[in-house]
């Protein structure tokens, strides 16, 4: 598998018969070869997540699938792809296929704060993008706005209990200030992580070495540090 960081949450996930575009919105898409199919995935729809660009990519190439959230408005989708689109629901189940007669299994989680989180099993191994499901707790906040919080994201991540997660795409947000860490501990805390990406942190790198050197490291997931947009990896599931 080769993933590569675009931007924000922007990832693009390679397998050796598809690709999997996730929450694009700025940034450089690589070139990808024209004959696996492509999957672009937008787990909501604030401008941070979704960017009609990536309509674009339909008129580019033969064999794109995008996968909406359904709180993204019919009037923001380009009526000539509709046919191309599948609109999904939190807490439901859906199949995709890559093209090549491989099913894809599509769960979705509920956000904390809008659309769905995206949990993809494939070719055996287990895939989380998790949009912007996070606990977000907030020191201006009241004590029961975050204690509520806390129980609706711990209620979905719950979905991940034991789970052995391949490669996970996790926010961790330097603007919650002292509680940027608390999604990130939460979700490593509850699955069973190999390799995992933190997003959401816009373009202050430095948060992902000081989650590394502040904060133990439950279950022994690989933190992946991220410099750059366009960095690369080549990842062993």
């Amino acid at each position: 598998m080769k993933v590569t960081y675009i931007g924000h949450s922007g990832f693009l996930v390679e397998w050796e018969t598809c690709y999997w575009l996730f929450d694009y919105y700025l940034g450089t898409i690589p070139k990808m070869d024209a004959v696996k199919r492509k999957f672009v995935f937008v787990s909501h729809k604030h401008s941070d997540h979704f960017n009609s660009r990536v309509f674009e990519l339909y008129h580019n190439y033969t064999d794109v699938v995008y996968v909406l959230s359904s709180d993204i408005e019919a009037s923001q989708v380009d009526p000539l792809i509709a046919k191309s689109i599948v609109f999904v629901e939190s807490g439901k189940q859906y199949e995709l296929h890559d093209g090549r007669r491989g099913e894809i299994s599509l769960k979705t989680l509920e956000s904390t704060d809008c659309g769905v989180a995206f949990v993809l099993r494939y070719l055996g191994k287990t895939v989380y993008h998790a949009g912007d499901l996070n606990l977000w707790v907030w020191k201006e906040e009241t004590k029961r706005y975050n204690d509520e919080m806390t129980t609706m994201f711990n209620e979905q991540i719950a979905a991940l209990k034991d789970v052995l997660v391949d490669v996970a795409f996790v926010p961790l947000d330097p603007r919650q200030e002292e509680f940027y860490y608390r999604g990130m501990e939460s979700f490593l805390n509850t699955t069973n992580a190999r390799y995992v990406f933190p997003m959401h942190f816009g373009t202050e790198y430095s948060i992902i070495d000081r989650y590394k050197r502040e904060r133990a490291n439950p279950g022994g997931a690989q933190i992946m540090s991220i410099s750059r947009a366009g960095q690369e990896w080549n990842i062993d599931v």
